[in-house]
């Protein structure tokens, strides 16, 4: 028997729904679309759990039964695409140590080409749910729903053969159900001036400049509303096998509540490497100012968490995002690399991260890590699924460290064209020096699957 019942977050929110109807019905109100091609599955599952809330000390067990709802789907017309991905999951804890929730998620993007592609309408949306307290373990009641809503518009002119000047202009909503200090907004402008010598180089020169406005700071921490400017240049290499971006500048930030200022280099470096027809490598180096709501947009993960497609191997997502208003100096490295055979998928990544926040009070990081995921077609119906992740996490501003790992096993049969059964196995632990923070919990799912 339960000693108390926790309370998970709600569902998601009234301006999070409004966000994707907005973006939803988009594509209908243009003239000259195309039929949407979506593709969509139907899910349930019965999950148990030895450990449901992740404790350490008098480990609960628990059933949940659960439904989901994922879908794609994309739409092309004369000047206009639409692409969207995302899902709604159901949950209902049997053992009512847990409130009934749905957690849902979306990442979207519309584009409208007018004015003889002069012009560009952009509308975009990012919804997840994220952790409430990063310091806690991932269970059911510490999660909360997310989301990044954008708008805005582009601007392209072409004042010589290998000349292109551009002007970006954005708005961004950022939400958070639970972390009300993530609450606000962003206005955004960039111009930049395009060099193309050569069908597959791109030289460019950006000025940026953003505003960011909370709904609510807190008076306690720098973690307020503030200013940046970025001079950046950015040099672009396409070829066939390797795509290569390099960017160097720099950046200043004024936190305009507090009259504070800071600056420090920007530079960024993405590597897409592909040696063979099945190998795929890449690699990106980051130094740079960043904060929760770009790190949503940018670290876009699979969004409703349902299983792999048969033959597609498990993406390990290495890390989750802090929800909060701070500004932080970004170091991180990170190298990935896909194998796509007939039979056999396989992917890597290890990576190392340090964000060093601006607000000297607040909770300062550095992890590192490896994510691995593979995929095995024993038969053309039967299919092998397995990750495996492990990262170490400490903190700069008090003593703790945590040794966080997981691997999951996981068996799927397909019935028909439309129609799959699954059975997985997961586990997940936590090593921490910190009181009662370790866990440790094992957990075996049945899920059947409607794919269209």
């Amino acid at each position: 028997m339960a000693s108390g019942r926790l309370q998970p977050v709600a569902g998601p929110s009234r301006r999070s729904a409004l966000c994707i109807a907005l973006l939803a019905t988009l594509p209908a109100a243009i003239p000259a679309a195309r039929a949407a091609q979506i593709n969509y599955s139907i899910g349930g599952r019965v999950e148990h759990s030895d450990n449901i809330a992740l404790t350490q000390t008098n480990p609960m067990e628990e059933s949940t039964f659960a439904t989901d709802v994922a879908f794609d789907a994309t739409q092309t017309g004369r000047n206009t695409t639409f692409s969207a991905r995302g899902g709604v999951e159901y949950l209902y804890y049997t053992g009512g140590l847990f409130d009934d929730d749905v957690l849902g998620s979306l990442v979207g993007t519309f584009n409208w080409n007018t004015w003889q592609d002069r012009m560009k309408v952009i509308i975009e949306d990012y919804a997840n749910y994220e952790p409430i307290d990063q310091l806690s373990p991932d269970a059911p009641g510490n999660q909360q729903q997310v989301n990044v809503f954008v708008a805005g518009t582009q601007f392209n002119l072409r004042p010589g053969d290998a000349t292109r000047v551009r002007l970006d202009l954005r708005y961004n909503n950022y939400w958070a159900e639970e972390s009300d200090d993530f609450n606000g907004d962003r206005y955004n402008a960039a111009l930049t001036l395009w060099q193309e010598p050569s069908s597959t180089t791109r030289i460019g020169f950006t000025v940026e400049g953003s505003e960011v406005q909370y709904d609510q700071v807190n008076l306690d921490t720098l973690g307020a509303d503030y200013r940046r400017l970025d001079s950046y240049v950015t040099w672009n290499r396409n070829m066939a096998d390797i795509d290569l971006e390099i960017r160097a500048g720099y950046s200043w930030v004024e936190l305009t509540d507090y009259n504070s200022k800071d600056d420090a280099p920007l530079f960024r470096t993405v590597l897409t490497w592909r040696p063979t027809s099945r190998s795929t490598l890449d690699m990106g180096v980051y130094y740079q100012f960043s904060d929760a709501a770009q790190e949503l947009m940018t670290n876009v993960t699979d969004p409703t968490g349902v299983p792999a497609t048969p033959g597609g191997a498990p993406s390990p997502d290495p890390s989750d995002v802090t929800i909060g208003p701070d500004l932080y100096r970004q170091r991180r490295i990170d190298i990935g690399y896909r194998y796509n055979g007939e039979r056999f998928d396989f992917t890597v990544r290890p990576y190392y991260e340090d964000n060093d926040y601006v607000d000297p009070t607040a909770q300062s990081e550095g992890n590192y890590g490896i994510g691995i995921g593979g995929s095995w077609s024993i038969t053309p119906s039967l299919f092998f699924n397995g990750s495996l992740s492990a990262g170490v996490r400490s903190f700069d501003s008090f003593d703790r460290d945590d040794d966080d790992f997981s691997i999951y096993l996981g068996l799927q049969k397909i019935l028909t064209r439309h129609w799959s059964l699954g059975f997985d196995l997961r586990h997940q632990e936590r090593d921490s020096n910190a009181n009662e923070a370790s866990y440790d919990e094992n957990a075996a799912i049945f899920s059947v699957r409607y794919t269209r």
